[in-house]
């Protein structure tokens, strides 16, 4: 049976009358979290798969090597291949289950960081996905944050105070605040270009979850100007995603790979 995210309630959306346009908002946005889902748990069975077929031939080339111990017409040269194909097929194999045991780590946290942030994505104020590796919560520039501004709106100030009371509940995490805007240059002379106001947002947040609790420690901001868009520039609605604020969480050292892993 296909699983569905049990925060989806697309049934009781329509039945209270939601507009057409919210409505299919709606399935885009659990269509694209049920595809990320998706792709981890893609990435869990194909490790899996990979680690069953190695298992298999490491195996076969044990009970390979168990049997010439008696053959004397084997040279020591041939034993010795087989001993060092073994050698790297364990090491292979041991890479392959810490890869998957670090896959099934990142779907649980994923999971988890939506079913935390339930009620804030079905009200539209932000949404949770994984993105090159990183879990982002990702906040829309026009409920923080009018045109050209940095002062906070007032659903804006409630939005990062109830994210920030999440987060703290997340242990041992880091968070950076990252400021992105459109293509379009900046209009207003209080900032020189779209580099400085994406910069001065994030740390406008920055500064409000600070106040709301946020161990300093664990915050860095950065502003990204119009470099690192998600949707086409080309278009209103692409530019209106691009505007947002992300709040990226920082990945643990123990989830990346070793220095020494080759």
């Amino acid at each position: 049976m296909r699983k569905v995210l049990p925060y989806v309630l697309l049934l009781s959306l329509s039945a209270c009358g939601i507009p057409k346009e919210q409505w299919e908002q709606k399935l885009r946005e659990n269509a694209e979290l049920q595809s990320k889902v998706g792709d981890l748990e893609q990435q869990k069975a194909k490790l899996k798969a990979e680690i069953e077929e190695l298992t298999k031939q490491r195996d076969d080339l044990h009970r390979a090597i168990e049997g010439m111990k008696g053959n004397l017409g084997k040279s020591d040269r041939e034993k010795a291949d087989l001993i060092e194909r073994l050698a790297r097929m364990n090491k292979t194999l041991e890479d392959l289950q810490r890869a998957q045991e670090a896959a099934e780590k990142r779907a649980r946290a994923f999971k988890d960081l939506v079913a935390k942030f339930k009620a804030m994505v079905d009200a539209g104020k932000l949404q949770v996905e994984v993105r090159n590796g990183l879990m982002i919560v990702k906040l829309p520039d026009n409920i923080l944050f009018d045109p050209g501004k940095t002062d906070l709106k007032k659903e804006g100030q409630e939005a990062i105070v109830q994210v920030t009371n999440i987060l703290n509940g997340i242990p041992d995490r880091k968070f950076q605040i990252a400021g992105h805007t459109d293509n379009k240059p900046i209009k207003s002379g209080k900032f020189r270009d779209n580099w400085e106001l994406s910069a001065q947002r994030a740390l406008v947040v920055n500064e409000l979850m600070i106040k709301s609790g946020m161990d300093p420690k664990r915050l860095s901001a950065a502003g990204y100007a119009d470099v690192l868009p998600v949707a086409n520039n080309e278009t209103d609605d692409g530019r209106k995603q691009n505007r947002r604020i992300e709040i990226v969480l920082v990945p643990n050292l123990e989830d990346l790979p070793s220095i020494n892993d080759k």
